[in-house]
């Protein structure tokens, strides 16, 4: 089996608190991964960790059996934070056409993903004039445009309208429909996750995971 992330006796220390404590997990590839825990349990701490934003204080993270710092490793993945990255000044269009620059793009694939966000309604609006709802749409297009192997993606449905949230998990089946690999973290267990995503599922409390049956 050819595994997307690995951990291995991860910890993670901010100020004087341990936020991750001895992580060991595996992620196969082409499957969906859902990391369950309150705010504070090192949910976001484990996805900026893997997307070679934060590196660990001890322990050890491949991502496609490299270390995720590395340039060759960040091209391969696509992260959405609770941050907005795009630029507020500029339209929608403008930032998606910006950010595909960067990355070899499949045109068909990207005008799906367009499509299923149905971004074009807010294609020639400044992003800075967006609800949070469609910057968040705006803002899941910009990371999957290049069709990552890896998406990272901290609490996909937060702040989506039903119409939103059929919409992102559409974006997140058509990745694993080509074997790219998603891994999702959530305050709760999500319904529409469960059921369309057929997750692996990890409880995350006090900086300790756990793989749990659904």
């Amino acid at each position: 089996m050819a595994w997307s992330i690995v951990a291995s006796n991860l910890w993670k220390m901010l100020g004087r608190r341990w936020v991750l404590r001895n992580v060991t997990a595996t992620i196969p590839e082409g499957r969906t991964a859902l990391i369950v825990g309150p705010n504070g349990s090192g949910k976001s701490t484990f996805l900026k960790i893997a997307a070679g934003l934060w590196r660990p204080t001890k322990g050890k993270i491949r991502v496609l059996s490299e270390d995720p710092t590395h340039p060759s490793v960040k091209e391969k993945i696509g992260v959405v934070l609770h941050e907005n990255v795009l630029y507020d000044e500029l339209t929608v269009g403008e930032n998606i056409k910006f950010y595909s620059k960067f990355y070899r793009v499949d045109p068909v694939f990207a005008e799906s993903v367009i499509e299923v966000l149905e971004l074009k309604k807010v294609w020639n609006r400044r992003v800075g004039e967006l609800s949070f709802g469609w910057k968040r749409r705006a803002n899941i297009a910009r990371a999957v445009i290049h069709k990552p192997a890896i998406l990272l993606i901290d609490e996909p449905l937060t702040g989506l309208d039903p119409l939103g949230r059929e919409a992102v998990v559409e974006i997140l089946r058509m990745l694993l429909s080509d074997s790219r690999t998603v891994v999702a973290a959530a305050p709760t267990l999500d319904r529409i996750l469960i059921d369309s995503l057929d997750p692996i599922i990890f409880n995350i409390n006090n900086g300790r995971l756990v793989r749990v049956e659904p």
